[in-house]
């Protein structure tokens, strides 16, 4: 990837999470994280949100070498360096970092393929330690896969970007369960659209 092509992507990216990172952060479940991995993490958006309201995380954004660089003109700018920081990591070919107790994908999962998603759950799976929690902030799809209108629109979008699409919440219970994780729990966000689903390693 260019470096003007990463640019315009990360900023592309951060211009549409703005709404749903400041929504995240208010749940509770990031009180009990202390070093989070925000897998594919962009623009760093939604660790410098997370940052912002919970003083005890520590967030690495993973992502490829050019969108990291990128990232670190956001944390710089957001003057979240003490909490953030980035780690350039081709996810699909590398080895993820180890101690890291949570491990974020934000609008990650809807990218892929089923048998990627199943890859990304056990590369995340390996990579956290027995307790450590896996959050998948995703639109969820209803269980019969027909609605709700606007999660069934960007499916679509998703489908013919990307090849991926919307997920449901059974979808990802069996990705992570297959993975190995258990307790596989979801709530919405208040953001409008968006849920956050967990898994934790035994």
């Amino acid at each position: 990837m260019t470096p003007e092509l990463a640019a315009l992507i990360t900023a592309y990216m951060n211009a549409t999470s703005g709404a749903a990172a400041r929504s995240l952060p208010r749940l509770p479940n990031f009180g009990g994280v202390k070093s989070l991995l925000d897998v594919a993490g962009g623009s760093a958006a939604y660790s410098i949100q997370i940052a912002k309201s919970w003083p005890n995380v520590r967030a690495t954004v993973m992502d490829i070498a050019p969108v990291c660089r990128e990232a670190e003109k956001y944390i710089a700018a957001a003057d979240a360096g003490a909490q953030v920081a980035t780690q350039a990591v081709n996810m699909f070919e590398e080895d993820w970092p180890q101690g890291h107790d949570g491990h974020l994908f934000s609008n990650i999962f809807h990218d892929w393929s089923d048998d990627t998603c199943r890859l990304l759950a056990r590369k995340s799976f390996a990579a956290l330690p027995s307790g450590g929690t896996i959050m998948l902030h995703e639109m969820l799809m209803d269980d019969d896969g027909c609605g709700p209108l606007t999660t069934a629109a960007f499916s679509l979008l998703m489908l013919l970007g990307t090849k991926g699409r919307q997920y449901s919440l059974p979808e990802l219970k069996a990705f992570l369960e297959d993975a190995g994780f258990v307790s596989v729990e979801a709530v919405t966000t208040g953001g409008g659209y968006y849920s956050l689903v967990t898994a934790t390693k035994p």
